[in-house]
């Protein structure tokens, strides 16, 4: 629940867990029952109602495929990034050849 923001305080949100290890996992374990479910894919989403929910969605042998190829090509397709941990970012080093911006 969001609490309305004034000029001193900044907007907060706050949610309380409850046992999310067990509901993710009976979530999963109820998901690979299903006939011809081969893996699950699970995420947490907002409800209608505001509340959080643990939505898992069983995939059969053909489902799971289709998603390995979906994850292929994005690696495929991706371009490397710099390394970042939180605000800072590795910047790689300029190549021997390439001109340094002074005139030494």
């Amino acid at each position: 629940m969001a609490n309305p923001p004034d000029r001193v305080q900044l907007t907060q949100f706050v949610t309380t867990i409850k046992n999310a290890e067990q509901q993710v996992g009976e979530n999963i374990i109820e998901a690979l029952k299903h006939p011809g479910s081969v893996a699950v894919l699970t995420t947490a989403v907002l409800g209608p109602d505001g509340q959080q929910r643990v939505l898992s969605m069983a995939l059969d042998e053909q489902r799971m495929n289709q998603v390995q190829e979906i994850l292929q090509s994005a690696v495929e397709e991706r371009e490397d990034e710099e390394l970042c941990y939180g605000f800072h970012c590795l910047v790689k080093p300029k190549a021997a050849n390439e001109p340094t911006g002074s005139n030494e």
